[in-house]
């Protein structure tokens, strides 16, 4: 699968990810020592910079907090600009598991779908109760206004895109409604979607969502998907 490989970018988008940054970037490493990883520096003022620096990884660096989306963003159009198919997508802070890159990367190989969800299975007793409430409203309407096959797990930032699916540029959030604005974008013009199940792995970090402010931008971006 190595010469396969060459065509997959795996972007982790990180603001100050230092507590957890650095065993994730080992444990990819050891795991899938020929796939290219992008780090994007999304203005982290802890110690992520350094520990970028301390592997083989290729780098971003926002000079201020820009947002996930953006970082998203900024990690596609890399992506596009140096010749990759596809972009596999996770986060910093250590909630996915390694291992299943491998499962990501056989639906690319076997051409499953434009954009391959991971599906945190068992996340009862796991995932804050609020977390799995409000993701399974936001998976029920994204899969309606989106116009494709049920997905229920919306939210979940563990997810491999192919570059060329849908222009990215278009799309105008820059915090964590970018990710579901590309499932809204890409349910409109018929791309296909596939969800593969993954372990849920939640320790004591806080989530930065707010519940409140992210329900409010996503009823908004909902409105705004009706004129896209």
């Amino acid at each position: 699968m190595a010469g396969f490989m060459e065509n997959v970018l795996l972007a982790i988008p990180a603001y100050n990810e230092e507590l957890l940054l650095e065993s994730l970037l080992f444990d990819i490493e050891r795991q899938f020592p020929d796939l290219k990883i992008l780090v994007v520096n999304d203005g982290s003022t802890d110690d992520t910079a350094k520990i970028i620096a301390a592997h083989k990884t290729m780098s971003i660096s926002h000079s201020v907090n820009r947002g996930k989306g953006a970082s998203l963003k900024s990690a596609f159009r890399f992506g596009k600009k140096n010749g990759f198919d596809w972009v596999i997508t996770m986060d910093g802070d250590g909630q996915h598991p390694v291992e299943s890159i491998h499962d990501f990367l056989t639906a690319i190989r076997a051409d499953k779908a434009d954009l391959i969800l991971g599906h945190r299975v068992a996340r009862k007793g796991t995932m804050p109760i609020h977390r799995q409430i409000s993701n399974g409203i936001t998976s029920v309407v994204l899969s309606i206004c989106a116009g494709n096959d049920r997905l229920h797990d919306s939210q979940c930032g563990f997810r491999a895109v192919r570059i060329n699916s849908f222009d990215f540029s278009s799309c105008s959030e820059n915090g964590f409604q970018f990710e579901s604005e590309m499932i809204l974008r890409m349910g409109k013009i018929g791309r296909r979607f596939y969800e593969i199940p993954i372990d849920t792995v939640y320790g004591q970090e806080k989530s930065s969502i707010n519940l409140f402010s992210d329900t409010i931008k996503f009823i908004k971006l909902i409105f705004k998907s009706f004129f896209y």
